[in-house]
């Protein structure tokens, strides 16, 4: 008989969420030697290292471990559940988000807000990155769910739409264009473009310009959405988003053009995308339906 804990899989599944030991020891509030110990001593119960550990890049799972996650997930789901131990069924336990870091400020607050107000024994750890990034953790399973686009995720991931979003200009308030109800991708490439540039997004831009024979003027490439929309709204150039916060203006108050775009182009879906070859557990099934509830 195999031999290993509960605390043993929580602190192996914190690991991998949080990119490192002293991380999940952190999230978890126990020493690192603590959290070291518990998976030393899982590796022995399993017979298979987990992880491969490498100074420069941190903990990285092994075949054996990207096996035992899943697994490791599934039993820890079905102890939560069972764990709730009241009438009311309430759910206690961890689940990991990721989200891509344009739509995260505007949707993840009000679903975790939403989510804890229906169940607040769960604790979900909030992830980050670009929509490479996003990938990487879902195929992984360092993430469990995924907010992102859908051109982030391949065909087989099974995902919840939220949202459907088309792409729009951003212009300066002053700048002719901005007079316009409607704006070509013509007159935006023939204007200064700022960029974002991160993996995918940079791609998904720039092909709404190339699939109408159009070569954009790219001014400047960014790493963020917010800087993006800092230097259009003081005339450094224009762009090019899905992305719509509420309050057409910059980070310092600064007023920027938003125009629907002359041609039609397919609206980008946000989902909820859910580790590909995992079991759907009780957490994800709850999140995914109080996401939706949330309209």
């Amino acid at each position: 008989m195999i031999n290993f804990s509960l605390r043993q899989l929580q602190y192996f599944v914190a690991t991998v969420e949080h990119g490192g030991v002293s991380a999940a020891a952190r999230a978890c509030h126990v020493s690192q030697p603590s959290v070291s110990l518990a998976i030393a001593q899982l590796e022995t119960a399993l017979g298979s290292a987990l992880f491969r550990r490498q100074a420069s890049r941190g903990v990285e799972l092994t075949a054996a471990g990207q096996r035992v996650l899943a697994q490791a997930r599934d039993i820890l789901g079905q102890a939560a559940a069972l764990g709730a131990g009241d009438a009311s069924g309430e759910l206690r336990g961890q689940l990991s988000l990721i989200c891509f870091q344009d739509l995260g400020p505007y949707f993840a607050p009000r679903l975790l807000a939403g989510f804890h107000a229906r169940h607040p024994q769960v604790a979900v750890t909030l992830l980050e990155g670009d929509l490479a990034t996003v990938q990487r953790a879902l195929r992984s399973g360092k993430a469990e769910l995924a907010l992102t686009y859908e051109l982030a995720i391949d065909a087989q991931t099974a995902r919840s739409t939220l949202a459907e979003l088309s792409p729009y200009a951003l212009l300066p308030a002053d700048h002719p264009l901005a007079a316009q109800d409607t704006v070509s991708l013509a007159q935006l490439a023939a204007q200064p473009l700022v960029l974002e540039d991160i993996p995918h997004t940079r791609e998904y831009l720039l092909s709404l310009f190339w699939q109408q024979q159009l070569t954009p003027r790219i001014a400047q490439t960014v790493q963020s959405f917010e800087m993006q929309r800092g230097l259009v709204a003081h005339g450094y150039g224009v762009a090019l988003s899905c992305t719509r916060p509420a309050g057409d203006c910059s980070y310092d108050g600064t007023a920027i053009a938003c125009r629907p775009l002359a041609e039609t182009l397919p609206a980008q879906r946000v989902v909820l995308a859910q580790a590909p070859g995992a079991e759907v557990s009780p957490l994800v099934a709850a999140f995914v339906a109080s996401a939706q509830a949330a309209g």
